[in-house]
């Protein structure tokens, strides 16, 4: 015939279970919060100058670039792109006739990059953000 446990051998055993009952618990929440992505973030993109020409190339939706000549200044975007992208960027380049041109990004409604350039074929670049 066997003998009962003891009552500390008890103790230890439903000690041992609880605290595998919180490592798989705590591990089902991180596995959870690992699965959800982060919302999307609204960017706003402007870009203000007195070049005569410049090239604006940005960050797009999809996650690629997109690349716009432009003849007139001020240029404004708002796009709403994923949380998690590794690389955005804004560049301005001036046009061979010269000038000047400031880049300012903002995520969320706070500012997180600006630029400026001056001259021929310089660029402003905001990115990082």
């Amino acid at each position: 015939m066997t003998e009962p446990d003891p009552p500390e051998h008890r103790a230890a055993r439903w000690f041992v279970i609880a605290g595998c009952a919180v490592l798989v618990a705590g591990a089902a929440v991180f596995a959870l919060r690992a699965a959800t992505p982060a919302p999307p973030v609204q960017v706003v993109y402007d870009v203000t100058g007195t070049a005569e020409r410049a090239t604006v190339t940005y960050s797009a939706e999809d996650g690629g670039t997109r690349r716009e000549e432009l003849a007139s200044f001020p240029w404004h975007r708002e796009l709403t792109l994923p949380a998690e992208a590794e690389r955005r960027v804004l560049t301005v380049t001036i046009g061979p006739a010269g000038g000047d041109v400031a880049c300012q990004v903002a995520v969320d409604g706070v500012e997180r990059r600006s630029a400026t350039a001056t001259g021929a074929r310089t660029s402003a670049l905001c990115d990082g953000f």
